[in-house]
């Protein structure tokens, strides 16, 4: 049976070398876990091809002994590509990058400090007591994080070449883009700079008119929407920042018949002077 070894009490590092290779590894899927005590030369003498170790005991992916530019989960990441077992899909190459060089940085002590540091993965994943059982527990949890946060670098990149075909124009809010697109959120679009976004889901027919701006009152937009298509399910958040008309927290919406183009225009038929709160 294929065995990955790392250190009791593993760091986030050691979990994500472990979940890589269980991830892309055909061999090492199911491969069993086992805790040593923390060893430079261990590996030496056991590793095989069914025995790897993983951030621990001098092999070749213990990064001890690599200097201060790699982690264990860069080695093996490296390791895996070179074999053909990373997807050669642009979208998860790309967010498996994201992913191994913010977990290179945290390991090696270069990831910016942060005010939340009590709140991070790398923090609470790790339960310091010493215990083999605690330890697997960590993996375990360390492993479903990890599923998730690919899922969510996926759809960033995805959100990234969505956001090459936005509709970009103008109107009395400020700088608008209109996107047709299953990923972009309101998160990504605080990021891209602009006053009022557009985003319609191709496949629910969703809608969700949003503003970054404290500024900004979309209560005319709602007003509008809602003469031109009464029937829909439209929704202005107390926020007033938001108008939405279905979504994955309300499924039994009744979606709006206007087309995207349709509701690009809305927004610029808004009275000039309504929507300054």
């Amino acid at each position: 049976m294929k065995t990955l070894v790392t250190h009791i009490n593993p760091h986030l590092d050691d979990i994500a070398s472990i979940w890589l290779f269980k991830k892309f590894h055909p061999e090492f899927k199911d491969a069993k876990i086992e805790f040593i005590s923390a060893s430079r030369n261990q590996a030496t003498t056991e590793e095989s091809e069914d025995k790897v170790f993983l951030g621990t005991g001098g092999g070749k992916f213990d990064e001890h002994k690599e200097g201060l530019n790699t982690c264990a989960g860069s080695l093996v990441y490296d390791y895996l590509r070179q074999k053909g077992y990373i997807p050669q899909d642009e979208i998860t190459q790309k967010a498996l990058e994201v992913l191994v060089e913010w977990n290179r940085l945290i390991d090696t002590g270069k990831a910016p400090n942060s005010q939340f540091d009590e709140f991070s993965v790398q923090s609470f994943i790790r339960c310091k007591d010493g215990t083999p059982q605690n330890s697997n527990r960590s993996v375990e949890l360390g492993i479903e994080i990890l599923n998730r946060i690919l899922v969510v670098l996926k759809r960033k990149q995805q959100s990234l070449k969505d956001w090459e075909k936005r509709k970009e124009f103008a109107t009395k809010f400020g700088k608008s883009f209109a996107v047709v697109s299953e990923t972009v959120d309101r998160e990504f679009c605080r990021e891209q700079g602009g006053d009022l976004f557009l985003m319609y889901h191709p496949k629910y027919k969703s809608v969700q008119f949003f503003t970054p701006s404290f500024e900004i009152d979309l209560e005319p937009i709602y007003t509008k929407v809602k003469t031109l298509d009464p029937e829909a399910s439209w929704f202005l958040h107390q926020s007033h920042h938001m108008v939405i008309c279905g979504s994955s927290s309300a499924p039994d919406s009744k979606l709006t018949k206007l087309s995207f183009e349709e509701l690009i225009e809305v927004t610029k038929l808004v009275d000039k002077h309504s929507h300054i709160s």
